[in-house]
């Protein structure tokens, strides 16, 4: 089928646009991230959507000799609603978390809290830069998002392998997302905290999705593994105990929460050629343990058995060698490493993985895709902050620094500015 790609400022032609033409800022955004957009002559169509399982870039068509305008509208929309969209996201977070991962590993003064009784702080910010959240559990930024995010990267402060996972993850989407992130997000979006705290925070509260939702939770691997490669990127989770506190020696080590920073296509065919891979994973790794388990009870050499463990994990499945994870303060290492480590401080338990929702990930895509289409359209919106405060974003992509308490306010307020009587 003959093509004829079109740049994007022949589009806005060919389309007529305007400032408000929906059709034009639908197209415009899937061109930013990252769509091929082409006209032809022939029956229109969506190509190479399976952009989770290669790097190839996905194609959309148009004919707007046989389509009319709202047809192709509708066609757009639902390519940016589209998992194909979602996974040309998800496969870029490999790159933004290299770039975050590092920054913060290159901050030696990034450190772990001292051993001490639980609960503690799990995160202890440098001055001026996050602030506790009000009438909540949970740190917000003071100033601004990516502010803060720097201060992570530059200064010191102390955040445990919960909070640190939650660090990771922001500086991932804000490295991602670049200054857009400030210009969509209210720092009141944002939390860092205990986990029962963190949910609470709007960015997480939303439940979005960007690929796992709850109902993905009990099978997240095999969802994972079903998308591709490029669907893992930036995914978090936990190695847990099987056994109750009582087994655990050492409680700065009952758990690693983790980001994966990279897999090899190895250990993604391993994971779909099982039927329940992450249960298999759980098993082998279960399994495993218990044989050594058996013999550091016959005296044998705890370090050796270890290393003896982690060889064995390796060649077990790919899933334990080539997938890649962060962990704070550990770096990156892979999940033999961790499970052979665990051994060591706390060998009266097996431990076993699970993989946590995306909702953040999700969070940040859907305010890009509203925050460029609205702004293309020249068009004000209220945008939701938490339960009970609304922003109101004026025609050009600014916020208004006032936080109206209800939607209805927000949308009078803006029915007066579209009427000229309220100055942005």
């Amino acid at each position: 089928m003959k093509k004829k790609l079109i740049s994007l400022t022949l589009l806005l032609i060919s389309a007529q646009a305007t400032a408000d033409n929906p059709l034009s800022c639908s197209l415009g955004v899937l061109q930013d991230l990252g769509w091929l957009i082409e006209q032809t002559a022939n029956v229109p169509g969506l190509y190479d959507t399976d952009t989770c399982a290669s790097a190839i870039t996905p194609v959309f068509t148009y004919n707007d000799t046989t389509e009319s305008n709202a047809t192709i509208l509708q066609r757009s929309e639902a390519a940016l609603n589209s998992t194909a969209t979602r996974c040309l996201v998800n496969r870029r977070y490999k790159q933004a978390a290299g770039t975050a991962i590092t920054k913060l590993t290159d901050n030696s003064e990034f450190t772990f809290p001292l051993p001490a009784p639980d609960p503690r702080d799990p995160f202890l910010p440098p001055p001026d830069s996050w602030i506790p959240s009000e009438r909540r559990g949970y740190d917000i930024p003071l100033h601004s998002i990516t502010d803060s995010v720097n201060a992570l990267y530059e200064k010191p402060f102390v955040a445990e392998c919960a909070t640190a996972v939650q660090i990771a993850q922001l500086a991932v989407l804000t490295e991602h997302y670049g200054p857009f992130t400030d210009a969509m997000l209210d720092p009141g979006d944002i939390g860092i905290g205990t986990w029962r705290e963190y949910a609470k925070n709007p960015s997480i509260r939303a439940k979005t999705p960007l690929l796992i939702s709850s109902k993905h939770r009990k099978h997240p691997l095999r969802e994972l593994a079903r998308l591709g490669k490029g669907a893992f990127y930036g995914q978090m989770g936990y190695i847990r105990s099987v056994k109750s506190n009582d087994f655990i020696d050492s409680m700065d080590n009952i758990g690693q929460n983790f980001l994966i920073f990279d897999i090899s296509d190895a250990a993604v065919m391993a994971l779909q050629s099982r039927t329940s891979p992450l249960r298999d994973i759980n098993e082998i790794s279960e399994r495993t343990w218990k044989h050594y388990y058996k013999r550091l009870k016959k005296g044998e050499d705890k370090q050796e058995l270890s290393s003896e463990m982690r060889i064995e994990l390796e060649a077990a499945d790919p899933f334990f060698s080539d997938v890649e994870v962060y962990v704070h303060p550990l770096k990156v290492k892979s999940f033999a490493a961790h499970l052979a480590r665990q051994f060591l401080f706390n060998p009266r338990t097996p431990f076993i993985f699970e993989i946590y929702e995306d909702y953040q990930s999700g969070y940040f895509h859907e305010r890009y895709v509203n925050y460029r289409l609205n702004q293309c359209k020249q068009q004000s919106y209220c945008r939701k902050v938490d339960r009970s405060h609304y922003k109101l974003t004026d025609n050009t992509g600014r916020v208004i620094s006032r936080k109206f308490t209800s939607q209805r306010e927000c949308e009078a307020a803006q029915d007066v500015a579209i009427r000229g009587l309220l100055e942005w």
